[in-house]
């Protein structure tokens, strides 16, 4: 199955959809009510329309049309999201090659020891599953 591509979002849709995120779905007062309240540059309720209408015309939210006021959802998840932008990163930057991404943020990163931990985990892990793979 092809996976679906997430359109590119602008900054205001993209605070937008972290808003939705965090609950199963809004209307859209109560979406302007979330980003006033944790912006310092207040929107109008019309450009709060505007993002989420052109957001549901990209795919990106879902919109319940039964009663009034409309609510609306999030189409993708935050891993959704997140998988995609890392994989157009790698793409663009490190020419597909994401072991030169982590080689950079290991080294260029300050990490805890519960960090390195987690990361030696990791790659155990990833190790054990390649070699049960290759039937070794």
């Amino acid at each position: 199955m092809a996976r679906k591509t997430i359109p590119e979002l602008g900054p205001l849709e993209f605070k937008l959809v972290r808003i939705l995120w965090k609950h199963d779905s809004l209307t859209a007062p109560k979406v302007l009510e979330a980003y006033n309240h944790q912006s310092e540059t207040p929107l109008a309720y019309t450009t709060v329309m505007t993002l989420l209408g052109r957001l549901a015309d990209k795919g990106v939210l879902k919109v319940n049309r039964e009663g009034q006021p409309y609510r609306f959802s999030a189409a993708i998840t935050r891993e959704q999201m997140l998988r995609q932008r890392v994989h157009d990163f790698v793409n663009v930057f490190f020419e597909g090659q994401p072991l030169d991404l982590v080689v950079r943020l290991v080294e260029d990163t300050r990490l805890s020891e519960e960090s390195v931990e987690k990361l030696e985990n990791v790659l155990r892990e990833r190790k054990s599953k390649s070699r049960s793979k290759r039937g070794l």
